[in-house]
């Protein structure tokens, strides 16, 4: 081990793979100032695994019948052992941080060091010059000298996180809707259960009970909103089914708003509600590249929780963007994967929510004087591009509804959720939509999904009919104005295709959650509702298996490929099935809108190994 005297005599060098390049774009940054000497930072020095070749095999073989180690799932203590930092790396770390008056505390995975401190202090350690500015009107700290570390302790690190920050602006994928008296079955969780058999695993006595549901969030939320909401379904409401770990995350990273809220309120709801007998646990800190691999790796380290979900996402152009702006580390897309890759191994089933703007996202646009350009386009949803996590998409379920001036819209079947069945409702009383706000909100909404141009294409899909394959109606233009009758257009792309499964999402066809300080019961909905309904419903089937079903999607897409086994509804129309832009392959397996389709959970579980 390195005595403190003795690191600090090393030579320095750069300290992994890094942002630093930001002499580029410091001509762009407004309102430059120091950061405050005592200002309190969170950083996370990111160490090289070990054999990380193997990990995309490991992976497969623990999650894959008739493979060697099928359901061997891996511990944190194993995890660490193969892939990795040994005791005797991460223990140099300590005494030179502590030299510096710095905390830090060694993830049991081996491969994260949290360090905290004061502005001051990290700068003496790193070299940094740490400070503040604006970016296109956000708040960008860092610093214009790489991080340097002794030789002994560099030569270990991949890269540093939370030097160089910059505010996302990423936010919970859940709406607030309309508001109601109070609770009403025909809204209720039972909706889902009802609809894809998963009552039928209730009538056979697995309710999810020995199993914890695991929450990631970047807002807190009121206990006792929860509680209230389990009371009204009838379920345990015990506040003792609850708990919450709080991390600490870069301050500066704030996403606590009451909008927010709802989201971690509709996710614990959902969860416990599907999963009535489990334990829910909340992992909650602010949204940032710290924040983001703290949580998932607190969940994984602690590994009490069987089956996750996150329904929080952000633009797949912004990791581009701030990679070529060198404000986010040219890894984060691979830190994340390893993360991931993590849960894959140790049999966590994590659910991701697929997006709620369709296969749109926003990106930074230009600007011409003073007028701003839009940057509106088919960009990926992270992570939920991630291909370690089974994303959640959206359908809309049959409804018909009279809107204002007569004017009635209509879905005969399920089908993929995405606004274009309002637009001739938008054309025939334009007037009244426009000033009916959240109705055309609603024509602008659908489950996100599409092809990922961060991440390769899975083994798991490959060679799975409507892979890499699209068909697609452009629904919406540049200026985010509805398109009726659009022309098919067929194409190929290649990346990590997502949603690989989908559930009602649509807010006219939706749930109710209940949050007192936004004023109690809503009907709303969103991607949001479907990744902790699949948590619960994961937990559910792990309390009938009595294991965990692990990753999902080698199985679900073997089983997609069983004409006799295949538990999904597949749903591939061309016409009335449009995620805004993505539509149905006839004849094939899957699509960018609803991924497989959407599940028959009782037959999944009796096919699903």
């Amino acid at each position: 081990m390195l005595t403190p005297t003795a690191s600090a005599a090393s030579k320095k060098k750069h300290a992994g793979k890094t942002t630093y390049s930001i002499s580029k774009i410091l001509k762009a940054l407004m309102a430059k100032q120091k950061m405050s000497p005592n200002k309190r930072v969170q950083l996370d020095v990111f160490l090289k695994p070990q054999n990380q070749d193997q990990l995309t095999n490991e992976i497969y073989n623990v999650n894959t019948p008739g493979k060697t180690g099928f359901k061997q799932f891996y511990t944190p203590a194993k995890f660490r052992a193969k892939f990795g930092q040994p005791a005797k790396v991460t223990g140099q770390y300590q005494p030179y941080f502590k030299k510096y008056h710095l905390k830090s505390h060694v993830f049991s995975n081996g491969l994260i060091i949290k360090v905290s401190g004061t502005a001051k202090n990290v700068n003496k350690a790193f070299s940094t010059n740490l400070e503040t500015a604006k970016y296109h009107n956000n708040p960008v700290q860092f610093s214009s000298k790489k991080p340097k570390m002794p030789v002994e302790l560099a030569d270990h690190v991949l890269t540093i996180l939370g030097i160089t920050s910059f505010n996302n602006q990423a936010s919970g994928l859940a709406k607030k809707g309309h508001k109601t008296q109070g609770p009403e079955k025909k809204y209720s969780p039972s909706k889902f259960t009802n609809r894809y058999n998963l009552k039928s695993l209730y009538d056979k006595g697995y309710q999810g009970q020995g199993q914890t549901v695991g929450i990631i969030s970047f807002a807190g939320f009121k206990k006792s909103d929860v509680t209230h909401f389990w009371k009204a379904q009838g379920v345990n409401s015990s506040a003792n089914r609850l708990s919450v770990k709080k991390l600490a995350s870069p301050a500066a990273q704030t996403t606590n708003t009451k909008f927010n809220q709802i989201e971690t309120s509709v996710d614990t709801e959902q969860a416990g509600t599907v999963a009535p007998k489990a334990n829910v646990r909340v992992y909650q800190t602010n949204f940032s590249d710290v924040g983001l691999v703290n949580a998932f790796s607190t969940a994984f380290d602690e590994n009490k929780a069987g089956s996750l979900s996150m329904s929080w996402g952000l633009s797949e152009y912004l990791t581009h963007y701030l990679k070529d702006k060198k404000l986010l580390t040219p890894v984060y897309g691979q830190i994340m994967n390893i993360v991931m890759a993590q849960g894959a191994l140790q049999g966590v089933s994590t659910f991701v929510a697929s997006g709620d703007s369709g296969a749109y996202a926003g990106g930074i646009g230009g600007k011409i004087g003073p007028i701003s350009l839009p940057n509106y386009s088919t960009y990926a949803i992270f992570p939920a591009d991630n291909p370690w996590v089974t994303t959640t998409g959206g359908t809309t379920l049959p409804f018909t509804k009279k809107l204002a001036k007569g004017v009635k819209v209509s879905v005969d079947k399920e089908r993929a959720w995405g606004g274009d069945y309002l637009f001739d409702a938008y054309i025939k009383g334009r007037h009244n939509m426009l000033k009916n706000l959240s109705l055309y909100s609603q024509a602008m909404a659908g489950g996100g999904g599409g092809i990922s141009h961060l991440y390769n294409t899975p083994q798991y899909q490959e060679g799975v009919s409507g892979v890499n394959t699209f068909n697609a109606r452009e629904y919406v233009s540049n200026l985010r104005q509805p398109r009726t009758n659009p022309v098919l257009v067929s194409g190929t792309d290649y990346g990590r295709n997502y949603p690989d499964v989908s559930a009602n999402a649509d807010p006219l066809t939706g749930y109710q959650v209940y949050d007192k300080a936004a004023g109690g019961w809503h009907v709303t909905g969103g991607t949001s509702f479907v990744a902790p309904q699949f948590n619960g419903a994961a937990a559910v089937m792990n309390s009938g298996k009595g294991q965990r079903m692990g990753f999902w999607n080698p199985q679900i897409y073997q089983l997609a490929q069983d004409k006799t086994k295949t538990p999904f509804t597949v749903m591939d129309s061309t016409t009335n099935n449009s995620n805004l832009y993505y539509v149905g392959q006839p004849g094939k397996l899957y699509n960018q809108a609803t991924g497989l389709g959407t599940i028959n959970f009782e037959k999944l579980y009796d096919n699903y190994q």
